[in-house]
């Protein structure tokens, strides 16, 4: 192994990033059989929630069992570099959402690339933020404690939701909890440069990213899916920050959580040391449970 990756990650370590990019449809095929499901300690509902331009998607609730009063609100947008589905890894830290830290948890089923390009993953999830805080009495939550979430793409999109609602004149979210996310589409950092073969996603999987992405579209067309662009962050609320030590998206996460802090918003930063992007995959490894327990601590000060 080239990078000094933990030993509790050695299997999903197996897979380079050119694997990922290269056989995502397969992999979406295998990510159609992961459902999520009510079990004893949450309960799942599936609903049919507006998207972009007149669409319908498929929006899943998770809630604690048993939760009587209204509860707060996590908005998650799962990662996949909006080539994949959400995955089981992605249904369990959700339903570990739910249960630690009492809450709700809205999980969207956006359009992906390549055939859905910007902005409607980000609109979709845009409209579903907005049926949710429409939707509060029947949902029984608390649009006070709304929070947005994702990993790696789904990170860029809780980013742009964010800049969006400032824009369009709504309220923005409580909290902002990114996991590895991918911010800037310049791609100039030096970590960018430097992990061009690592683990699960690379700055090779991210320059396909943004080109399926984009599809060379002007840069004032694109304001939302570079959120380093923006010319100031003073409008966001507080915010989580995750990066890996052995990910090209590692230095554009620092320097996010970095900007937020020179701008005086409440920020807090973590480094997965000997972690590489997607680690969350591991979920029976010590590092996903400290890192999970980590954000809860974080929601709960939120909530609270």
């Amino acid at each position: 192994m080239k990078y000094n990756i933990n030993n509790e990650l050695k299997n999903i370590a197996k897979f380079r990033g050119a694997m990922v990019c290269n056989l995502y449809p397969l992999l979406n095929m295998f990510y159609k059989t992961n459902k999520c499901k009510s079990d004893d300690k949450v309960s799942v509902k599936k609903y049919s929630t507006p998207g972009y331009e007149n669409a319908t998607i498929s929006t899943l609730v998770i809630e604690p069992k048993k939760c009587g009063d209204k509860l707060p609100c996590i908005m998650f947008f799962h990662g996949g570099g909006s080539l994949l589905k959400a995955s089981n890894a992605h249904y369990k830290i959700a339903k570990l959402y739910a249960e630690k830290a009492n809450c709700k948890v809205v999980l969207p089923d956006y359009r992906l690339l390549p055939k859905h390009r910007y902005p409607v993953a980000i609109e979709d999830c845009y409209k579903t933020y907005l049926w949710v805080a429409q939707s509060a009495e029947m949902l029984n939550i608390n649009t006070d404690k709304m929070i947005v979430a994702g990993d790696s793409a789904g990170g860029n999109i809780a980013a742009a939701v964010t800049l969006m609602l400032r824009d369009r004149k709504h309220c923005i979210p409580k909290g902002v909890l990114l996991i590895y996310p991918i911010l800037d589409k310049n791609m100039s950092s030096e970590s960018m440069k430097k992990y061009t073969d690592t683990p699960i996603w690379d700055s090779k999987c991210t320059e396909l990213f943004w080109k399926m992405y984009l599809e060379n579209q002007e840069t004032e067309q694109v304001k939302y899916a570079s959120i380093m662009d923006t010319d100031s962050l003073a409008f966001f609320p507080k915010t989580y920050v995750e990066v890996a030590e052995f990910d090209c998206l590692h230095d554009e996460g620092v320097a996010f959580a970095e900007r937020l802090q020179s701008e005086n918003i409440p920020v807090e930063l973590h480094e997965t040391k000997g972690g590489c992007h997607g680690y969350e995959a591991a979920l029976n490894s010590k590092i996903v449970k400290d890192s999970v327990d980590r954000r809860i601590k974080w929601l709960r000060s939120i909530f609270d």
